[in-house]
């Protein structure tokens, strides 16, 4: 049996390039190329959700995409052409143009690459459907964040018809607060829909990509490879992990999750690229991740350089997993520094621990996973560091990389997340994120009262007690020495004051919308402040409810939420001078908020 060169395999090196070579045109080429008749086409729910609307005969309108380079809008629009045109859609002259515009659609693929004249029709027709109240054919346009806003103010600036500034003006201000705040009060807001890319739920979009690439039928031409009857193909190893431990997929799936819940987006381009180099990675370049003293001069591997090695003993844990998930295989700078790698990182994976993991490290026989990194189990349980002469380096590399392994490979063990610097996350995920992917509100109490007790203690010292600090919110009135009061409780009789967690809502919502979580503080009926929620900030106020000094245990966090203090302050103390209400004031003793006299305000 000979070496097979799989044409489905050096298609998906083309999403391992630069970020330049993941563009929808180029890969098309590519797979053109190579004579490949299906490449990856992905068919996302969010993208089915936005072409029923673009299609609708009863309600079509004017749709914009937006989002940063990468998020797929240019892909989004072709796919959308091309299901409306069927047969007649033609690829060449889609290629050629920025825009098409008829009676009965306009579509611009890419916003920032028409004309002046270009510019001023398009934003023309979109002022037009204000002027009307209604949009006579369908128009989407893509564009990245931002342009579109600064290209409205270039057709304000030298105009004298000042029917056409107002509406601009409004065009504008719609635009602004749908890419700001995902909705808007203003008039005529439902006859423009905005949406935007970088919201979607990247953990699923890389789910999808992910069995997109093991479910393709690419994969079959390596049956008669001798790397695959061999088993000594590390391409087709790690697909292989891949296709038969859907867990692995999934635990890999969460870490972009944590991220994007610590406010970071991932576009689409990236997701392709850290997809594709988690099964083609070769082998680590910094020394101190390396397994083996085997060196590989490329970044992934190829058929041809697989068929190529002399020698494919150890391949099997050098060319593992996480080496291309890490970005390890790409050298330290690349690693540290270029997206997505650089924020994975970020999370320190393998660097920290837990006696309960060491200990399963360890005695591998006590866990039901094996890891490819178990040939040196019998190294990691002696300790025998020094006796074998092994170098520092290497077992420093074999320590972190199999802390991984065992992440990687964990099957829902509920204490995972112990082996990054979120170690709350557990609780996050299951009591915020899982709460609000079913409903708009979270209001479970043992959880808000976690929160409120952390943040009694940011704003009072840490030694403020439980049994009075979680069950309300106690801020400082401004220029007073009192303490006024929020509930936290939810009756059935109304509140002025309340607190609970509610996620961002767009106007536009789509299958896939990403979850993001915010704390409200309702210091009256109608008005509410609110704090992003994000992986960081609930992993501080979980270790300060846990008794950790707010100070000391993140400095930044701690000024951020002392400057939170101060609007709120402001808030309530307005409010009640407004409301001339009398309310309940409170001092500390000995750790715990008691009643004081009662004030009542004369406005």
């Amino acid at each position: 049996m000979t070496w097979v060169v799989n044409k489905w395999v050096r298609y998906l090196e083309g999403y391992c390039q630069g970020q330049n070579q993941i563009q929808d045109e180029y890969v098309r080429k590519v797979a053109s190329n190579l004579g490949l008749e299906q490449p990856l086409n992905i068919k996302f729910e969010w993208q089915k959700q936005i072409t029923q609307q673009f299609e609708s005969k009863g309600s079509h309108g004017v749709i914009i995409l937006t989002g940063t380079a990468g998020d797929g809008k240019t892909k989004l629009c072709r796919d959308i052409v091309k299901q409306i045109e069927g047969e007649s859609f033609n690829e060449d002259n889609w290629n050629s143009k920025s825009f098409f515009r008829s009676n009965e659609k306009t579509i611009v693929k890419d916003f920032s690459e028409l004309s002046p004249e270009n510019t001023s029709v398009i934003i023309t027709e979109l002022i037009n459907v204000l002027r009307s109240g209604f949009s006579s054919k369908p128009i989407l346009i893509a564009v990245n964040d931002g342009i579109l806003v600064d290209e409205i103010d270039k057709f304000i600036t030298p105009n004298n018809d000042y029917d056409l500034i107002g509406k601009a003006k409004q065009l504008k201000e719609i635009i602004e607060d749908k890419i700001n705040l995902g909705f808007s009060s203003c008039h005529q807001q439902e006859l423009i829909k905005l949406v935007n890319l970088s919201k979607l739920n990247a953990k699923e979009n890389f789910s999808l990509i992910i069995d997109e690439i093991l479910n393709h039928s690419g994969w079959s031409s390596c049956d008669s490879c001798e790397g695959k009857q061999s088993n000594t193909c590390p391409i087709y190893q790690k697909y292989n992990l891949l296709k038969s431990n859907p867990h692995i997929k999934e635990n890999l799936s969460n870490i972009i999750l944590l991220l994007q819940l610590n406010n970071e987006h991932f576009t689409i381009r990236e997701l392709l690229n850290l997809a594709t180099n988690t099964i083609l990675a070769s082998t680590p370049k910094a020394k101190h991740l390396k397994a083996t003293k085997k060196e590989t001069n490329y970044q992934i591997f190829t058929c041809n350089r697989v068929k190529r090695l002399n020698d494919r003993e150890g391949l099997n844990y050098e060319s593992s997993i996480e080496v291309g998930f890490w970005g390890m295989n790409l050298g330290p700078h690349k690693m540290h520094n270029a997206r997505p790698y650089s924020e994975i990182n970020k999370l320190n994976f393998g660097e920290l621990s837990t006696n309960y993991w060491d200990n399963l490290l360890k005695h591998k026989d006590s866990r039901d996973i094996e890891i490819p990194l178990d040939d040196f189990n019998e190294l990691l349980s002696s300790k025998k560091t020094l006796e074998s002469g092994l170098n520092p380096e290497l077992w420093g590399a074999i320590v972190r990389r199999s802390r991984m392994q065992l992440y990687c490979y964990q099957k829902n063990d509920t204490r995972s997340y112990e082996l990054q610097k979120y170690s709350s996350f557990t609780y996050f995920k299951s009591n915020v994120y899982q709460n609000l992917l079913g409903k708009d509100v979270c209001d479970d109490i043992e959880l808000i009262s976690l929160i409120v007790l952390a943040l009694n203690r940011v704003f009072h010292g840490r030694y403020i007690s439980e049994e009075t600090g979680k069950d309300r919110l106690y801020v400082p009135e401004k220029d007073q020495g009192s303490i006024t009061p929020i509930s936290i409780f939810h009756g059935d009789d109304i509140r002025d004051r309340d607190i609970f967690i509610s996620k961002v809502k767009g106007d536009f919502e789509l299958t896939g919308s990403r979850i993001e979580p915010v704390i409200e503080f309702y210091v009256d009926r109608d008005i509410a402040l609110k704090l992003t929620l994000t992986v960081e900030l609930f992993d501080f106020l979980y270790q300060i409810a846990k008794g950790s000094p707010p100070n000391t245990t993140n400095p930044r966090l701690y000024k951020k939420l002392l400057i939170f203090r101060s609007k709120l302050a402001s808030q309530i103390s307005k409010n009640s001078r407004a409301s001339g209400k009398r309310i309940d004031t409170y001092t500390i003793n000995s750790g715990e908020f008691r009643p004081s006299a009662l004030k009542v305000n004369h406005g």
